[in-house]
């Protein structure tokens, strides 16, 4: 009886540290390091982490752990070559199921004239070859960490092991958080949201107004973008302060690489305001009046 625990336990040991590896492999693509590493860096990687993690467990315990009882019970061992092409198939077929279901389901910004554009074709085999890819990954440490060991202590050192990862991976977002004024919390009341015509071209301009005002109003800013192939995909400008005003600028240049009828809606600003006394009229007008002369 203690045995056939001890294996149970071993088997959900190796899930977790088959997630995790998957988690670290995945994980650089979404989270770019470039500036200096900075708390909202570190929350961001954080719940990053712990969002990747509980779909890569998820994918492990519910088709993973089927598939490798299922091959065991056909094969004496399970060699590495087997769990890698495993962890591929667990991570690319839900994956890739779900994306095209999206695709075709029309509506989306990957269409044009109902039909997936090229832009959306090559986005979708360039994302479910990553999910196969972190699969890849964590199938060869699910291998690793499913070796015979003769040593009982080893095999609860390594259920240990994975137990405290765990609670380590759900805890740090918990307890490193970003405090600052740049995080919109639920709570917070949308005071304006609108599409602004600026062109593209316009930004290096607009992040220097934004850069002006947040000097002259005493308010924080934060620039954030993501680049993916050498592409810019997406950038935002944040100003706030700890009054509760939050004044956000979002462009997508994306969405004119998918040909999507939003492209043509230009960048988005949104205008929060996180506490009930946030004065945010006198601040609004006079940035919407500086953005107007860009």
């Amino acid at each position: 009886m203690e045995m056939r625990v001890q294996q149970v336990m071993r088997l959900l040991a190796a899930a977790v540290f088959a997630s995790f590896a998957a988690t670290l492999a995945v994980i650089p693509h979404f989270l770019q390091v470039e500036d200096a590493i900075t708390i909202v860096l570190v929350t961001q990687g954080l719940n990053a982490a712990m969002m990747m993690f509980t779909a890569a467990i998820a994918h492990a315990l519910l088709f993973g752990l089927p598939l490798f009882l299922l091959v065991r019970r056909k094969r004496s061992r399970v060699g590495i070559v087997a769990c890698a092409l495993g962890g591929f198939l667990v991570g690319a077929t839900p994956f890739g199921i779900l994306a095209l279901l999206s695709m075709i389901s029309g509506g989306k910004p990957t269409f044009s004239n109902d039909l997936p554009t090229e832009f959306g074709w090559t986005d979708y085999v360039r994302s479910v070859g990553l999910a196969g890819l972190s699969g890849l990954v964590g199938g060869v440490a699910f291998w690793a960490t499913t070796r015979p060991s003769e040593s009982i202590a080893k095999s609860w050192s390594i259920v240990s092991a994975a137990a405290a990862l765990t609670c380590g991976i759900f805890i740090l977002p918990i307890v490193v958080r970003d405090r600052s004024c740049h995080v919109i919390f639920t709570s917070a009341r949308t005071e304006i949201f609108a599409n602004l015509k600026v062109p593209a071209d316009a930004w290096q301009k607009l992040e220097q107004k934004f850069a002006d005002f947040g000097q002259a109003h005493e308010l924080s800013l934060l620039r954030d973008e993501h680049t993916q192939e050498g592409r810019l995909m997406w950038r935002s400008l944040n100003l706030c302060n700890d009054a509760g005003v939050n004044i956000d600028v979002y462009d997508a240049p994306w969405l004119a690489y998918s040909r999507s009828p939003l492209a043509d809606e230009g960048m988005t600003l949104s205008i929060y305001s996180q506490k009930p006394d946030a004065d945010w009229r006198p601040l609004a007008r006079q940035l919407l009046s500086e953005i107007g002369t860009t």
